[in-house]
């Protein structure tokens, strides 16, 4: 009997038992989805445990270069694990009596007439704008705009008095907060300790036939997400250094905590320092118009140096995604999961999309098995040199 070459191309007799097992998956899933509320406290820990397992990978990134370098040296790794973490202990103790005083008095007064500069800055903009020809035009959107602010603030209102949902969802943030910020690294410690010890039991769970493709996905998601954490966190602490030392020089006021701010919120890819951009404008524009100069003149300055000598040579070519793909990631996962989301959308983007890539090629190696004599996919190879080449 001859054999049908669709069936084998799908894996012959293997498909009819693939086609049950999708069949099974999907009731599985619809039924599921009927009793999902048994899942609620599954969902619960795992939410919990995700936040101090990202803090502790991207400390092991950030740590794991330097502590493979001192290994080399004879030290041991323990040894450089404890230095390590003994050092940042000291430089947090000692930066946080010098600038704690200092950051604190700044977000206090921040806070406190943040209402007033842009109270300031809207009459100044309705002077401004009044004397030029569209004046009437401004005028009308600026009304619109104001009913818009009018009815968020009345939105936010009526949501505040709802009261205990709210808080209890600050004190949850909060407490999530501190675990990572416990046991991350913790967690971390192991890693560097012993960083082939759960590679390794995870890989002996793996079918040997799949090992060799195992290894290599697992080496391009290293090197990518290793690349995106590391960098970012190293550039982050660059960008907020060299806004600092600017808006000191500039005279800007309240410079030390919108230069903290700006390196933190680095870690959110382009969208991320330009929620500190506009409090730093009204700041400036409070001032008067030679700082307002001055001030944009430094921000997109640094912001250029940042993107095109800064990021680079911290990340390197490992990592090279489309802007507008990196704004749909974090526009996409920002919705599914929050901050979470926002911060580790394109890490997960690149893991799932290297899934696709090798889900991808293995169909063409398939497809040119069973039906190559009617034409091949080029490119069908999955290596790590051939998917970062092209990249």
């Amino acid at each position: 009997m001859k054999k049908n070459r669709l069936i084998q191309f799908l894996g012959g007799k293997t498909s009819y038992y693939v086609l049950g097992l999708i069949i099974l998956c999907a009731i599985a899933a619809f039924l599921l989805k009927q009793i999902s509320f048994l899942f609620d406290p599954f969902f619960v820990i795992i939410s919990t445990l995700i936040p101090p397992f990202l803090f502790g990978l991207i400390l092991y990134y950030l740590f794991n270069p330097l502590v493979d370098r001192l290994e080399t040296k004879k030290i041991p790794r323990i040894v450089s694990i404890g230095g390590i973490y003994l050092l940042i202990l000291l430089v947090i103790v000692l930066a946080g009596f010098q600038l704690y005083p200092i950051i604190q008095k700044q977000t206090t007064d921040l806070i406190n007439q943040f209402p007033d500069l842009i109270a300031d800055f809207e009459r100044n903009a309705d002077s401004f704008l009044a004397n030029t020809p569209f004046g009437a035009q401004i005028d009308q959107i600026t009304d619109t705009l104001q009913k818009v602010a009018n009815n968020i603030m009345d939105f936010i209102g009526d949501y505040w008095q709802t009261g205990a949902a709210g808080l209890s969802s600050i004190f949850s943030t909060i407490s999530t907060l501190f675990i990572a910020l416990f046991t991350g690294p913790i967690i971390a410690f192991f890693l560097l300790r012993n960083p082939n010890k759960f590679y390794y039991s995870l890989l002996s769970i793996v079918p040997p036939r799949f090992r060799k493709d195992f290894n290599t996905i697992v080496k391009i998601a290293d090197l990518q997400v290793g690349a995106f954490l590391k960098g970012q966190i190293i550039s982050s602490f660059i960008l907020g250094g060299i806004y600092w030392v600017i808006f000191l020089l500039i005279g800007l006021e309240y410079a030390s905590i919108l230069a903290i701010a700006a390196g933190i919120l680095c870690i959110i890819p382009y969208i991320g320092p330009f929620i500190v951009f506009f409090p730093a404008l009204f700041i400036a524009a409070q001032d008067s118009t030679g700082m307002l100069i001055k001030f944009l003149i430094a921000w997109f300055a640094v912001q250029l140096l940042h993107g095109d000598l800064v990021v680079p040579r911290v990340m390197g070519d490992r990592l090279q995604i489309h802007p507008i793909t990196i704004l749909v990631v974090l526009l996409v996962m920002g919705d599914l999961m929050g901050i979470v989301g926002v911060i580790f959308g394109i890490p997960i983007y690149c893991l799932l999309k290297v899934l696709v890539v090798y889900g991808f090629r293995k169909f063409k190696q398939r497809y040119n098995t069973y039906y190559g004599d009617e034409g091949k996919y080029f490119h069908s190879e999955f290596t790590s040199e051939n998917y970062l080449k092209d990249e």
